[in-house]
């Protein structure tokens, strides 16, 4: 079936299954499995994650866990720990409670769950009871509150242990390496202060592990007075009650020393209105389910799995941090590469199309967050990128700009779904200065896409890299890697590249260009952009086919006074042709709605020349299917940049 003109907006998938009847947070036990407690800093799951699901909330920098079982009750197991751009836990169980009556351990049944916002644990005994429940209070402290029942005096003692142990996956140790051996300027250190303790961390610039100021602070402050003795890494807290006692208990991570000053009077505050933070996060939540859960229709488990997204979308929330000023959303707090506040566009625009629906006012920070990072006329670093939305932001800047990060990536961009992203927002809350705020940065993306990477001018941007040290040399000459035997060997140039390529005396090529460029589309090294391994690839030749058809074409993007402005491939995506219908189809609504009739209609008449060039050039009718484009030479007598990959 051919596209139509106008696309129909695409059905947010986790905003439709819910039931309206109940946007009680006590409906939703165990939604996610909160439970662990972690033994390694890296405690890996098969596929090099971290294997824990740790609970996060107003987009703070640590998380903790429920416990697994008798053992680790009475804390909340972790910390996790956001080191600037990874997770990593800091101790199994720190600051876990035990409870004494007359020299004797109290011997308790235990019940632990999560709901949407809070941690809970219940410990029963015969004479005593402890109920224990953590909530976010702000974007660096959580609280817990632990009311306890007993017509006795008790002690209670509180213990913690830092992690030794580096690396483990699914719970089998990797290495035997420590996290001092392998980290020796961590220094963690463990100390008491005037209400609780602190653990002070020493500074550490593991670009792919580990990254802390040398500022950093995780602290614990409590309600009541305690007496705390220190042994290395380990510490044990004491305090006595008289009876019943509702005590508090703030827990803090903290990346900078401006953070550690900024956050004491909020600890002080928290401490002294806990029920007001507690009855802020409850209704908070109890928010995010109203407006999240609203299709009567649903069935009892559609609406778990949207209770599971709202959960998972505001675990992965991060305030601002480092060179992030604004909240953002990240793919996974828990994915090792996916972490810390790292922040992509194409997984933004998605993100906050589904947040627009329960937590709007993230949904358009996370936006912003991308946008904050445009480049704009004069950048120091690019200038022949104005409009280019980076791929990568996170709490480091890239070395070109003055930081030392190895995340931050400006090679490539991703699809442009910005519009669509943005109106969906406007949707939802009908904010107007939302759309005057962000269409003048639309537009801006959406010119770069025509000027950086349409190769040919006809309105259909391919995908491609940006100029960037890693693809070209100081010249300007594409990099490329030829591959023969156990020799390999760096060359550039396009010219080169197709020289090599006709003769076909090589194993392999390594390009960076065609590596971003794969990026860039979403989709990473797909066969659609010529990668395909040694196997599949003897396979394909025995079959009759050449190795030379999975070899790309590149072609040079200049402006018009000869500056390279970067790299498309010769090849029309059909994916990157409809967002860019998308694009000029939703710049068209926000200048209607802001009363731009002329600009509306241009964007109106590219939406529909798109649509018919995507139907005519991209479609065929014998297989009923779309296809990419292989950029010819010359146009086709049809109009079309040459035939389709089918």
């Amino acid at each position: 079936m051919k596209i139509k003109t106008i696309l129909t907006s695409v059905t947010c998938a986790l905003l439709i299954s819910f039931s309206a009847h109940a946007a009680n947070a006590d409906n939703y036990k165990n939604v996610i499995n909160r439970t662990g407690a972690p033994q390694y800093m890296k405690d890996y799951d098969y596929d090099d994650h971290q294997r824990f699901n740790p609970f996060f909330d107003l987009g703070a920098w640590h998380g903790h866990l429920l416990p697994d079982g008798p053992n680790t009750m009475g804390g909340f197991p972790g910390v996790a720990l956001l080191t600037e751009e990874y997770i990593n836990f800091m101790a199994s169980n720190f600051d876990h409670l035990t409870v004494w009556q007359d020299g004797k351990k109290v011997d308790f049944t235990l019940e632990a769950y999560s709901i949407p916002g809070a941690l809970v644990q219940k410990l029963t005994a015969k004479d005593v009871q402890v109920e224990m429940t953590l909530r976010f209070a702000t974007p660096r402290t959580s609280l817990l509150e632990t009311k306890i029942i007993s017509n006795k005096p008790l002690d209670l003692v509180w213990d913690g242990e830092l992690l030794e142990k580096l690396e483990a996956k699914e719970g089998k140790p990797l290495s035997d390496k420590t996290i001092a051996g392998e980290y020796p300027d961590y220094q963690r250190k463990i100390s008491a202060t005037r209400d609780g303790l602190k653990v002070t961390f020493g500074k550490v610039r593991a670009t792919w592990d580990l990254l802390t100021s040398g500022e950093s602070e995780y602290q614990v402050h409590k309600s009541l007075p305690v007496q705390t003795e220190i042994n290395g890494n380990r510490f044990t807290s004491k305090a006595h009650i008289n009876g019943s006692t509702t005590l508090y208990t703030t827990y803090s991570h903290l990346l900078t020393s401006q953070e550690v000053s900024k956050e004491q009077m909020q600890i002080r505050d928290i401490l002294a209105r806990p029920a007001f933070y507690l009855t802020a996060s409850q209704q908070r939540w109890e928010e995010y389910l109203k407006k999240g859960l609203t299709n009567p229709d649903a069935t009892p488990e559609q609406t778990r799995v949207a209770v599971k997204a709202i959960e998972t979308l505001n675990g992965n929330w991060r305030s601002p941090g480092g060179a992030v000023k604004f909240n953002t959303v990240t793919p996974s707090v828990t994915g090792r590469w996916f972490s810390g506040n790292q922040t992509w566009p194409w997984d933004t625009w998605k993100q906050a199309f589904a947040m627009a629906h329960f937590n709007p006012d993230i949904a358009k920070e996370n936006i912003r967050a991308v946008f904050s990072w445009q480049i704009q006329p004069g950048d120091r670093v690019r200038p022949q990128d104005v409009g280019f939305v980076p791929d990568l932001i996170a709490w480091n800047l890239s070395p070109e700009r003055g930081g030392d990060g190895g995340n931050w990536n400006e090679r490539n961009t991703k699809p442009s779904l910005a519009a669509w992203s943005v109106m969906e927002v406007y949707n939802v809350t009908q904010d107007k200065t939302w759309v005057a705020e962000m269409y003048p940065k639309l537009v801006a993306y959406h010119d770069w896409w025509l000027r950086n990477r349409d190769h040919n001018g006809n309105g259909v941007p391919e995908y491609g890299a940006t100029r960037d040290k890693a693809h070209n040399t100081e010249s300007g000459e594409m990099l490329f890697t030829v591959k023969k035997g156990d020799k390999e060997e760096t060359q550039s140039g396009l010219n080169n590249y197709a020289r090599v390529v006709e003769k076909g005396q090589y194993d392999s090529l390594e390009i960076p260009a065609q590596v971003a460029a794969s990026w860039e589309s979403g989709r990473d090294d797909a066969a659609v952009f010529g990668f395909i391994d040694k196997e599949q690839l003897d396979k394909y030749v025995a079959n009759g086919g050449k190795r030379s058809d999975w070899t790309v074409k590149f072609a040079e993007n200049r402006s018009q006074d000869g500056t390279l402005l970067g790299y498309s491939l010769l090849q029309e995506s059909v994916d990157q042709a409809s967002y860019m219908y998308s694009d000029n189809h939703y710049l068209a609504e926000m200048a209607t709605i802001l009363g731009k009739p002329e600009e509306a209609k241009r964007y109106r008449q590219l939406a529909q020349q798109l649509a018919d060039y995507i139907n005519t050039c991209m479609f065929d009718p014998t297989t009923q299917f779309y296809y990419d484009v292989r950029i010819e030479d010359k146009p086709l007598a049809n109009g079309c940049a040459g035939k389709t990959d089918c």
